[in-house]
């Protein structure tokens, strides 16, 4: 079971199933296929561009997502703090006046 806020969604309009693990609106992982035919999860995706990428094996697109769901679990205070960073630092729209 999921935390408060964090919900499985398509991380981009041409995947069909949820397969990306989202907290208000920040994607933080998600299970993927791997070149070779096999799965994937990606975790703390949240962080910069310059952070070292957190990958794991997976036996089945379910078995990943019941893993991203016991990390994210695992970790929600650190995901929630993370995530309100990213949301406070996105840019705003000015106020026409």
């Amino acid at each position: 079971m999921l935390p408060d806020g964090f919900k499985w969604a398509p991380r981009w309009q041409y995947d069909r199933e949820g397969n990306g693990l989202f907290l208000d609106g920040v994607l933080v992982a998600y299970v993927d296929t791997r070149v070779d035919g096999g799965w994937m999860a990606r975790l703390d995706c949240q962080q910069p561009i310059h952070a070292p990428l957190i990958i794991r094996r997976c036996q089945s697109l379910d078995s990943g997502r019941r893993g991203c769901e016991i990390w994210a679990t695992r970790h929600e205070e650190r995901l929630r703090r993370e995530v309100a960073g990213v949301i406070a630092r996105r840019p705003r729209h000015a106020a026409i006046g």
